[in-house]
């Protein structure tokens, strides 16, 4: 890292100091230092890029409260799904990448454990709780797509410029 001084004088007559070079050296160093290491890096970041752990978390946490809040509210039965549209539209319009695979699996997660929870005694007792459960799966992960797409769309129109 090399640092050229200059010495110039300002107005006031006192000395000024400052470096060139500079900034295009430590450029060069906050990159090399956020560039992953070897195959490891590589695989972990792009692994990273495609599927978030704690986006995840998130998404699965708002689809939860979003199927409890919508059948605490809507006593019909599918109502659930309202709430995983919700919390998912919710969470691609705060979330700016695209998180697709995240919204999808958690609303397919809330839903199929709400379908098997709303009917778990005829469920478990009369032997179509794995359809059930599948069905609601499949619909909560096709809503959670639906929902995160609708907020992704909400947010790009509103962080769009007007021209």
């Amino acid at each position: 890292m090399s640092r050229d001084r200059t010495r110039t004088r300002d107005r006031s007559g006192s000395d000024v100091e400052s470096d060139i070079g500079l900034d295009e050296d430590l450029d060069a160093e906050s990159s090399a230092e956020t560039q992953p290491s070897g195959i490891r890096g590589r695989v972990g970041s792009r692994a990273n890029s495609l599927f978030s752990p704690r986006l995840f978390v998130a998404a699965l946490l708002l689809s939860a409260f979003g199927v409890f809040l919508g059948s605490a509210f809507l006593p019909i039965p599918g109502s659930g799904l309202l709430g995983v549209f919700l919390a998912t539209f919710g969470f691609g319009l705060i979330v700016s990448e695209r998180r697709y695979a995240e919204a999808i699996l958690a609303g397919a997660i809330a839903m199929a454990g709400s379908a098997v929870l709303d009917v778990a005694v005829v469920a478990f007792l009369g032997g179509f709780g794995l359809p059930l459960a599948a069905l609601g799966g499949l619909l909560g992960g096709a809503v959670g797509a639906v929902g995160n797409y609708f907020g992704r769309d909400l947010r790009d129109g509103l962080t769009r410029d007007v021209a």
